[in-house]
């Protein structure tokens, strides 16, 4: 990963630390650009209590996909089912998902956090 990557990584990521958007059970969000998403809430919850390992664990899903984690795209079809302290369960296709707060964000925000992705910086 260049450094220009990593910039742009950490730029984005502080940007939406600053920013909090209320989500609810039942609602419809919207991910950010390059969510990292797992496939089993055992997993999510082992990442959800280190941060340094989910940043790990992060990179190698950009890297290549593992097991229970992947990079996934945004996406309007994502339903909120449960929004935890650390982590949120999500349905998409009518698949049930997981991903941290940072990467999901409420449906009234989605215009704005998809321009935001959209941006070059």
């Amino acid at each position: 990963m260049s450094i220009h990557a990593i910039r742009r990584y950490w730029v984005i990521t502080t940007v939406l630390a600053c920013i909090t958007f209320p989500l609810h059970a039942d609602q419809p969000a919207t991910l950010v650009q390059s969510a990292h998403v797992c496939t089993d809430e055992s997993e999510t919850q082992r990442l959800a209590i280190n941060d340094q390992l989910r940043e790990m664990a992060k990179a190698l899903a950009e890297f290549k996909p593992t097991t229970f984690c992947f990079i996934m795209q945004p996406s309007l079809a994502v339903l909120v089912l449960e929004k935890g302290e650390t982590y949120v369960k999500f349905s998409h296709d009518s698949k049930v998902m997981y991903t941290f707060p940072e990467y999901i964000h409420a449906d009234d925000t989605a215009n704005v956090m998809a321009g935001l992705a959209d941006n070059t910086l």
